[in-house]
């Protein structure tokens, strides 16, 4: 279960699920799957908590509820959690540790940047969602004529994104070419994904429903995000240049798609068979595997949702211990386990495959 705020969900990352199931609910037997190993990074509490970005050295951050009641910006770094300030959202981290997010004071949202642990205002009525190494900064601002639109800040520089038509859109990833993903109104009234590469918004369409967001994208230009599908459920999709790809589910209706990283490697989570639970999940290689079935044996954890990876396999996830919710990392290779071996049922449903069954691919609004 994931904590939500009305406000940072007006200003963050939209989210909604992913589609096609897959025939095996492991790893198919050709693959054997990395273990991963949990570090805590900290008790996100019964208030409003988010843990939204990681970076390459394993840097996170996100925000959180103080026991005073404020909303909190903060990073996670060598098992220490940094309050960056109050009445903020911490959303993006590059890898030189610039962070962005938002800071709120009275009636004024402004895009907010800490360096070195030191917070600057960039004068825009918004919030950031991403920053990449060159330190571009990507969110949504409020114009003149107060609608909410995508931007682009490069070192001193708004760049208004536009729309697809409406008169409402965000940006939610930029990598590190500058191109951005997002969403936008449409002239249909209708939330579309949109890619941007410099010479206007791409409207990505849908998996057949009304809706799509996008969410984040790597520096090979691949959007990953979230759209309904014809029958109305939310799936998680990859696109590529050319069209949506269905992540498909853990067993359960709906899937969400959050973070990919240079690997093309994809995070996020899913209602699992019969729906009564959400799992964080892991997407390689024409495959979604859930995170839970990834970890040490007896180890505890339950790792409910999985929101950004970075380029070393590094996962910032939410997981449950003793009924306690975290924000963690899953690190790949846990001492003493390196590979998880196929379960017999992953074995049988593979041989189904050869058969000719065959297989086929966080923040936020839900």
């Amino acid at each position: 279960m994931r904590h939500l705020n009305t406000w940072a969900l007006c200003s963050l990352k939209v989210t909604l699920p992913a589609g096609l199931l897959l025939f095996a609910a492991g790893p198919p037997a050709s693959r054997a799957a990395t273990i991963y190993s949990v570090q805590s990074l900290a008790a996100l509490g019964p208030g409003i908590a988010q843990p939204s970005a990681i970076n390459s050295s394993g840097t996170a951050v996100g925000y959180m509820t103080t026991s005073n009641g404020s909303l909190s910006a903060v990073t996670f770094a060598n098992g220490q959690t940094t309050t960056l300030g109050t009445d903020a959202i911490a959303v993006g981290v590059n890898d030189s540790g610039l962070v962005v997010g938002a800071s709120y004071r009275g009636i004024d949202l402004s895009v907010a940047e800490w360096a070195n642990g030191k917070l600057t205002t960039l004068d825009i009525p918004g919030y950031a969602t991403s920053v990449n190494n060159a330190g571009q900064v990507a969110g949504g601002y409020i114009t003149p004529a107060r609608e909410l639109h995508a931007f682009v800040w490069n070192h001193g520089v708004l760049n208004d994104l536009g729309t697809l038509g409406g008169g409402w859109s965000s940006a939610y990833g930029v990598n590190s070419s500058g191109q951005v993903t997002g969403t936008s109104l449409t002239n249909s009234f209708t939330f579309d994904a949109f890619f941007d590469n410099g010479k206007g918004m791409s409207d990505l369409g849908t998996l057949g429903g009304r809706n799509s967001y996008g969410m984040a994208i790597n520096n090979s230009g691949m959007v990953v995000g979230n759209s309904q599908t014809g029958s109305g459920q939310t799936h998680g999709f990859a696109w590529n240049g050319s069209g949506m790809t269905d992540l498909g589910t853990l067993g359960g209706s709906q899937s969400y798609a959050f973070g990919v990283n240079n690997t093309s490697t994809i995070v996020g989570s899913s209602f699992i068979t019969g729906n009564q639970a959400e799992h964080g999940f892991v997407f390689a290689n024409g495959v979604i595997t859930d995170l839970n079935a990834l970890l040490p044996l007896d180890s505890g954890w339950v790792i409910d949702a999985a929101y950004a990876i970075n380029n070393a396999g590094d996962i910032l996830a939410e997981g449950t211990l003793h009924d306690q919710l975290y924000a963690v990392e899953l690190a790949p290779g846990a001492p003493g386990g390196g590979e998880v071996a196929p379960e017999p049922s992953t074995l049988l449903f593979a041989g189904l495959g050869l058969l000719g069954l065959g297989a086929w691919s966080r923040r936020f609004i839900r």
